[in-house]
């Protein structure tokens, strides 16, 4: 593969994680506004959409570490998938303090983060169930060359 090729595949990787995130992020607001009750009441201004952004923009290039996962050890996956999940993290509650999406109270905090993490994860699963269907198929192609 082309150093090219390669580098658009990043890029195009960065992109699709970035999209996943906002788009999680969104879904994610909807629907513990839905259940609080008070989705009629939820306004997006433009600092909050950048802070969505920013913050899709940050898991986005922030992925672009695990690109080079191949060359990677379990151990050191492990140890660069915590050291991404703090920077998240970090960046999320830097945003969502200078932007009032919580207060400096315990429960406040607490459902910011228990909603960082269904984020997180789920769209850490859509990666892994992308790779591994991708995968999948790599696969399935060797299988039919082999039998050729």
């Amino acid at each position: 593969m082309k150093v090219s090729d390669n580098k658009h595949e990043m890029i195009s990787e960065m992109i699709n994680i970035t999209t996943r995130v906002v788009t999680m992020i969104f879904i994610i607001i909807t629907i513990s506004s839905i259940l609080a009750g008070d989705a009629k009441t939820i306004r997006f201004g433009l600092e909050d959409i950048a802070g969505v952004l920013l913050m899709g923009l940050t898991s986005g290039v922030g992925f672009g570490v695990f690109y080079i996962k191949k060359n990677m050890s379990a151990k050191l996956i492990a140890i660069v998938q915590i050291f991404y999940f703090l920077i998240l993290n970090a960046v999320l509650l830097l945003i969502g303090l200078n932007l009032g999406w919580f207060k400096k109270e315990i429960p406040s905090l607490v459902a910011m983060e228990i909603m960082f993490i269904v984020v997180y994860f789920v769209v850490t699963l859509l990666v892994y169930l992308v790779d591994f269907n991708e995968a999948k198929k790599i696969n399935q192609k060797l299988n039919d060359r082999k039998k050729l």
